[in-house]
């Protein structure tokens, strides 16, 4: 049994996907069901909720932790980020993990594959970062077999630019334009995470960077995004102060504000290259449907052609989004 949750989300969605579409194993033992937790379950595409048990209700509840992990054998978890949730990034993120952690060892699951940040070996305070290691250290005390899939900058961030990069050639971040910014497609995570989960073999600890195949400042982002798109595009560095400001202003709680703000300094700090980070190595064989689509990290002119430019193309393109 595999829980899994955000099934709605966007990397939680597609891992979902792969692991209904991965064909069964020679070794009947193998066979896993999929389980997932959502606050929805009619929020689910109707022909993957014929074919998963939906546990309804938050990740967050001890009790509805209790029905999802009752059987389970791994788990795919992520916390869902929630600006508006006074406190802190770290008291959030545990709020989380503390419940799920106690969850585990009540019904032995032996695996958990997460979300968490690049950056591990940071010496310094890093905002909501720092939360997603809290994360970590949390469910490594449990002794459970644990992959952590150190994710940096979400490209699909720049998909709440689009409008603004179609109408007025420009994406703006806090940022330091200078300097090489680690990204990742959420396709990429999901495809790791499903590779993980559908492999029986690895029951340590141990952190798995996760990241595109090349280090791009925003202006080289913003150059290749111009020669996808066949239009101007320009990058717009803002200060932090301005952008903590700009999150106040959008209803963001204050403690998660400067969580985020203190996550950007330490982004324009070099926390990435505080722990290497390769492109994403899947074991072949594969059991994905289609490997040859799927093993590979998708570079940033890939991903502006199959995710960016559709969004770019559409007259409502681009909602704000505050995903890191």
């Amino acid at each position: 049994m595999i829980v899994v949750t955000t099934p709605t989300g966007q990397i939680g969605r597609r891992l979902v996907d792969l692991l209904l579409a991965a064909p069964e194993p020679a070794d009947a033992q193998l066979v896993q069901t999929v389980r997932v937790i959502t606050r929805d379950p009619d929020a689910l595409d109707p022909a993957v909720r014929d074919r998963v048990e939906a546990v309804a209700g938050s990740h967050r509840d001890p009790a509805v932790l209790d029905r999802a992990f009752d059987g389970a054998d791994s788990v795919f978890w992520l916390v869902p980020p929630d600006p508006r949730t006074p406190g802190s990034a770290t008291e959030y993120y545990l709020g989380f993990t503390g419940p799920a952690c106690e969850a585990l060892a009540r019904h032995r699951v032996r695996r958990v594959v997460a979300v968490t940040s690049l950056g591990h070996g940071y010496p310094h305070q890093a905002g909501t970062l720092s939360a997603a290691f809290a994360m970590d250290a949390a469910f490594a005390r449990t002794g459970v077999g644990y992959r952590g899939l150190a994710a940096p900058f979400f490209l699909e961030n720049l998909i709440g630019q689009a409008a603004a990069i179609r109408d007025r050639g420009e994406f703006t971040m806090a940022l330091d334009a200078a300097r090489p910014l680690a990204t990742v497609a959420v396709d990429d995570i999901a495809t790791l995470a499903a590779e993980l989960l559908l492999d029986p073999a690895w029951s340590d600890q141990a952190m798995v960077p996760v990241s595109s195949p090349e280090d791009l400042t925003p202006d080289q982002l913003a150059a290749v995004m111009a020669q996808v798109l066949g239009s101007p595009v320009r990058y717009r560095q803002t200060s932090v102060e301005e952008f903590h400001a700009m999150l106040l202003g959008h209803g963001v709680a204050a403690g998660w504000a400067r969580d985020v703000a203190t996550m950007v300094r330490a982004q324009n700090d070099g926390i990435y290259d505080a722990e290497p980070h390769l492109p994403p190595r899947l074991s072949q064989p594969t059991r994905l449907s289609q490997p040859t689509c799927l093993s590979q990290p998708t570079d940033f002119r890939a991903w502006c052609e199959r995710r960016l430019e559709p969004v770019w193309r559409k007259p409502e393109a681009g909602a704000p989004k505050l995903e890191t």
